[in-house]
C-alpha cells in the first residue's frame, strides 16, 4: 500500500511538472504542437495517410496464400468402411504489368500524405491564433488593471480629500457622494477586468490542455520586444512570403496533382494487366498407400502467366477519365480562386493592420495629453479651484481614451501577428 501511495505521488509530481508555469507567446505556441487536442487529431491524420501509401507500395510485393482441405466419411457398400482424403497447397501470384496504376497510386498516395502535413500546419496555425487572441487578451486586461489600481489610489485620495473639504465647509455632500461613487465604481472596475483576465486564462488552458487547477504566469515582454513586434513590413513582401508558404494555397495546388493522377490511374483501366502466378500441391486418400508417400506422389508444381486484355467494357472507363478530367479542371479553378481570395484577404488585413497602427499612434498622443489634462484638474481640485464634477469629468475622459489607447495597442498588435501567420514568420513576443 506504501508503495502505490509513492508511486501516484510521484505520476503527480510528473504530471504537474510537465505543465509550465511561466509562458511567453512563443513557449505557448510550442507547448501547444505537442499537447493541443485539435492538433493531435491532425497528427494522427498525417499518420493515417502514411499508413496508406506503406500500403500502396506493397503492391509491388507478391501475394501468398496456403490452402487446406480434410474430409473424412464412411461407405455402407461391399467395398466401404471408412475413408479419408486432404488436398494442401499454396499459391502465389503477382503483378507484373497493370497500366502503370500501381505506380501511380503509389505516387498519388505520396502527395496525399505531402497533403496532411499541409493540413497540420493548417491547423498549427489556427491554434496559434486562438493562442495570440487569449494571449494578448491577458497582457490588455493586465496593462488596464495597473492602470486602473493607479487611477483607484487617486480616487481614494480624492475621496479622503473630499471628506475633509465637506466637513470644513468647503465643498457640499453632493459633491462628496460623487467621489464616493467614484471610488466605488473604480473598484468594481478592476474588479471586472480582473474577472476578463481569469476568463482569458481558463480560454488560454484550455487551448493549451492544461489543467484548470495549475497556476500559469504570462512572462510580458518588454518594451522594446512589443516596439519590435509591432514594426510593420511592406506590402509587397507580405504578398510575396505569404504566397510561397500558406498552407491552404498548397493544399489547392496539391488536389491539383492529385487529380491529374486520377486521369493516369483511370486511364490505367485501357491497358492489358499481366500477372505471374505459381502454386504447390498435393493430397491424400487413405486408401492409396501411407500418407507420406502419397504426399510425395501427388506433389505438383505449376507456373502460369495471365494476360488479361480490355476490350469493351460498356464506356465505363472512358466515362472514369471524363470524370476524372473534370475534377482536374475544377481543381485547378479552384486554386486560382484560392489564390485570388488569399491575396485579397491579405490585402485587406493588411490595410486594417495600418489603420490599427495609426488609430494605436493616434489614442496614445490623446490619452498623454488627457493624462496631463487629468493631472492638472486634480491638483486644482486639491486646493479647491473646481468642482468634483469638474474633476470627476476630466478622470472620465482619461479612462475613455485610456482604455481606447490599450484596445487600439492590442488590436493592432493581434492584426501584426496575424500577418505572420500568414507569412509563416515564426511568431514572437
Amino acid at each position: 500500500m506504501r508503495k502505490f501511495t509513492i508511486l501516484i505521488i510521484c505520476l503527480t509530481s510528473i504530471y504537474a511538472f510537465s505543465q509550465p508555469t511561466q509562458l511567453t507567446l512563443e513557449g505557448c505556441i510550442s507547448y501547444a504542437k505537442e499537447n493541443n487536442i485539435t492538433l493531435k487529431n491532425a497528427n494522427l491524420s498525417k499518420e493515417s495517410a502514411e499508413v496508406s501509401l506503406k500500403q500502396a507500395k506493397t503492391a509491388y510485393a507478391p501475394s501468398v496464400s496456403a490452402s487446406l482441405s480434410q474430409g473424412i466419411g464412411y461407405s455402407h457398400g461391399t467395398n466401404g468402411g471408412f475413408n479419408a482424403n486432404g488436398n494442401y497447397g499454396i499459391n502465389a501470384g503477382m503483378t507484373l504489368f497493370d497500366g502503370l496504376n500501381t505506380q501511380n497510386s503509389i505516387k498519388q498516395a505520396k502527395l496525399n500524405v505531402t497533403k496532411s502535413e499541409y493540413q497540420l500546419e493548417q491547423a498549427q496555425n489556427n491554434v496559434s491564433l486562438q493562442i495570440i487572441q487569449a494571449f494578448l487578451s491577458i497582457l490588455m486586461n493586465e496593462e488596464m488593471l495597473t492602470y486602473q489600481e493607479e487611477v483607484l489610489k487617486t480616487s481614494e485620495e480624492q475621496m479622503k480629500q473630499g471628506e475633509t473639504q465637506f466637513k470644513t465647509g468647503k465643498i457640499l455632500e453632493s459633491d462628496f457622494m460623487m467621489l464616493q461613487a467614484q471610488f466605488t465604481s473604480d473598484s468594481f472596475n478592476i474588479e471586472n477586468t480582473k474577472i476578463a483576465i481569469e476568463n482569458s486564462v481558463i480560454a488560454l488552458k484550455n487551448i493549451l490542455c492544461i489543467s484548470q487547477d495549475k497556476n500559469i504566469e504570462i512572462v510580458k515582454p518588454t518594451e522594446e520586444q512589443l516596439n519590435k513586434a509591432l514594426e510593420l513590413p511592406e506590402l509587397k513582401e507580405v504578398i510575396e512570403k505569404t504566397l510561397g508558404y500558406y498552407p491552404s494555397l498548397k493544399i489547392s495546388e496539391n488536389a491539383v496533382s492529385i487529380a491529374e493522377y486520377d486521369i493516369k490511374i483511370a486511364k490505367s483501366n485501357y491497358y492489358p494487366n499481366l500477372s505471374l502466378n505459381a502454386g504447390v500441391s498435393t493430397g491424400y486418400t487413405n486408401k492409396n498407400g501411407s500418407f507420406g508417400t502419397q504426399l510425395g506422389n501427388n506433389l505438383g508444381e505449376n507456373l502460369g502467366l495471365s494476360l488479361n486484355i480490355p476490350i469493351y467494357n460498356r464506356g465505363i472507363t472512358k466515362s472514369q477519365v471524363s470524370q476524372a478530367k473534370i475534377r482536374m479542371q475544377q481543381a485547378e479553378l479552384d486554386r486560382a480562386q484560392q489564390e485570388l481570395d488569399i491575396v485579397q484577404e491579405l490585402q485587406k488585413e493588411y490595410l486594417n493592420t495600418k489603420q490599427a497602427a495609426n488609430n494605436y499612434r493616434m489614442a496614445d498622443t490623446r490619452a498623454k495629453a488627457y493624462y496631463a489634462s487629468y493631472q492638472a484638474y486634480n491638483e486644482k481640485f486639491k486646493y479647491g479651484a473646481i468642482t468634483a464634477a469638474d474633476l470627476l469629468q476630466q478622470q472620465t475622459n482619461y479612462l475613455n481614451y485610456l482604455n481606447t489607447y490599450i484596445q487600439n495597442k492590442y488590436t493592432y498588435l493581434l492584426d501584426r501577428k496575424i500577418l505572420d501567420i500568414y507569412m509563416g514568420v515564426p511568431v514572437e513576443l
